[in-house]
């Protein structure tokens, strides 16, 4: 008697039937479903690093200044602190911020797009009690939720000094030339960056001679993206724009600039000992008196023929020397 066996077919069908529920499994405690549970990628498994020793740095001159700047302004004494660095989707970025953070969007030409300043609540507060007359001993507080005018122009000195810095620090590796583009509070309100984009944050921590606070300074990875492997410690990689552009600026400039020149009129050969014996009156024979080399800057550039022009002794141009060519 021959076994029935099931075809590729006809199982590939029972698999998928069981799978979806529409074929029922029989057990001792009564018909089963086939249940498929979702996968989800935890949150935590995001790439976050602190692998950024150029960035670091940078950020450690900028607290320096920042903080030096701030206490001249303010009067007392002031301490700014470089905390971390995160790499992080911008939703976390909104989500360690805190509740009704000041945002300050910038720009930072040459870089495309717009980078963020979030400064905490208590930042701010201190900031307005030092601007306005000093320090009390209660704890800063502020009713509302919005920022009063006052409060708008001191957080808006606040992140021009910063981007001050930012300008500062960063020359070594780009010129920047950053400024403000507009003053929010509340995270909620930037749009131009997606939850899911992923952004660097350089977080600060303020000490305000016993009141505390904290800012960051957010770019967006799209926004810096030629300079992350820099930040990471490695050489920039040259920018093909940028290199066309002094390129033209370069060749534009050329043809004002002012060169030496100088020539040379025939050639002789004589030996060392000849050399030492000579004294006025002695004649050097050279061969072709009338060929001539044309030097700008002790190089070679062009041969020439020697002769008189308009009464003064002159050379006519001849042909270009090409680079490494022997000049006769």
């Amino acid at each position: 008697m021959t076994e029935k066996v099931l075809t590729d077919d006809e199982k590939n069908a029972l698999l998928q039937g069981v799978s979806s529920g529409a074929i029922e499994v029989q057990s001792s405690g009564g018909p089963k479903y086939a249940d498929v549970k979702r996968f989800a990628v935890p949150r935590r498994s995001q790439l976050r690093t602190n692998s950024f020793p150029r960035l670091q740095t940078v950020n450690q001159h900028l607290a320096e200044r920042l903080a030096r700047h701030t206490a001249a302004n303010l009067h007392c004494e002031v301490k700014i602190t470089a905390s971390d660095i995160a790499l992080r989707p911008f939703s976390e970025c909104c989500a360690a911020s805190g509740s009704l953070p000041a945002v300050t969007m910038f720009r930072a030409e040459p870089l495309d797009g717009q980078g963020l300043i979030i400064a905490d609540m208590n930042s701010i507060a201190q900031l307005v009690e030092g601007f306005f007359g000093g320090y009390s001993n209660e704890p800063a507080s502020r009713p509302g939720v919005s920022l009063t005018a006052g409060e708008l122009s001191v957080c808006r000195l606040f992140s021009n000094a910063i981007l001050s810095m930012v300008q500062e620090v960063f020359e070594p590796i780009i010129e920047l030339a950053p400024e403000v583009v507009s003053l929010e509070v509340g995270i909620e309100l930037v749009t131009d960056i997606g939850e899911t984009d992923p952004v660097i944050a350089s977080n600060f921590d303020i000490d305000f001679d016993g009141g505390k606070g904290s800012f960051s300074i957010v770019w967006p990875v799209s926004m810096v993206s030629a300079l992350v492997p820099v930040f990471d410690g490695q050489k920039r990689d040259r920018d093909a724009a940028e290199d066309a552009r002094w390129n033209r600026a370069i060749r534009s400039r050329l043809p004002e600039a002012i060169i030496s020149l100088s020539g040379t009129v025939g050639h002789a050969r004589l030996p060392l000992g000849n050399l030492a014996k000579l004294k006025p009156g002695d004649v050097i024979d050279i061969d072709s008196p009338r060929l001539a080399t044309i030097y700008a800057r002790d190089v070679a550039v062009m041969h020439g023929q020697f002769g008189v022009h308009a009464g003064r002794n002159a050379i006519e141009a001849g042909s270009w020397i090409e680079a490494g060519a022997t000049h006769r």
